[in-house]
């Protein structure tokens, strides 16, 4: 069965709002991955970011991988970028494989040259978040399961050894960005009130209508 109509079966559960209680183990490697890159113990994820990544992808999103990429600062939208490349390679193969999975971070190359002996954490697609299994995907030596791979392995191999001693646990909390009273200038669109930000993204009010941007493509005031 084709990996599209796996996905298409799926029901997806509903997106909880408020805090999310991640497993005490996670919470406490997040805190030091959050502490040793600079970021605040405390992360806030955008419900709607969330949910359209999991339509796009036809499947729920575990807490831990939405707590991995706001610690890490990525975007959802990588997911569906590296799973699309994914089954972009394989569908070229003349026996082509199928990858019931959704990759989450690339482990081997560079994003310049993802094909130089490519592997990727990833996740079986699942309508329980909570029961979501994580795996090493390597492209060139497919598994059909996937390897089975923990949180604390991948920590280790992005990030290396992880500060010890004390740090605060990861709290990781579903909410919609708060509304500030600030403004920002596009080239294209001119200057406009900024309603919301989060992930590299800033939705404006402009004179001709609503936009969401990429903030690199911004200037703040």
């Amino acid at each position: 069965m084709k990996a599209a109509t796996i996905a298409a079966m799926i029901k997806l559960t509903a997106l909880p709002r408020g805090p999310v209680a991640l497993a005490p183990e996670v919470a406490t490697q997040l805190g030091r991955l959050a502490a040793k890159l600079g970021r605040p113990a405390a992360v806030t994820v955008d419900p709607a970011l969330v949910e359209a990544a999991e339509a796009e992808l036809r499947t729920a999103i575990p807490f831990e991988v939405l707590a991995v990429l706001a610690v890490e600062n990525r975007m959802l939208a990588g997911l569906a970028y590296w799973t699309e490349e994914i089954d972009a390679f394989y569908a070229a193969d003349e026996a082509p494989i199928r990858f019931p999975h959704v990759a989450f971070a690339q482990l081997v190359g560079t994003p310049e040259d993802w094909t130089a002996e490519p592997c990727f954490a990833a996740f079986a697609r699942t309508a329980d978040r909570a029961k979501a299994r994580l795996v090493r995907w390597d492209v060139r030596k497919p598994d059909r399961d996937g390897t089975p791979y923990s949180l604390a392995q991948y920590l280790v191999e992005r990030h290396e050894v992880l500060p010890r001693g004390k740090a605060a646990p990861l709290e990781l909390t579903i909410a919609a960005p708060p509304v500030v009273e600030h403004w920002a200038t596009h080239t294209t669109f001119g200057r406009g009130r900024v309603l919301a930000r989060g992930e590299g993204k800033t939705k404006i009010e402009f004179a001709d209508g609503v936009r969401t941007l990429a903030d690199n493509f911004l200037t703040f005031e």
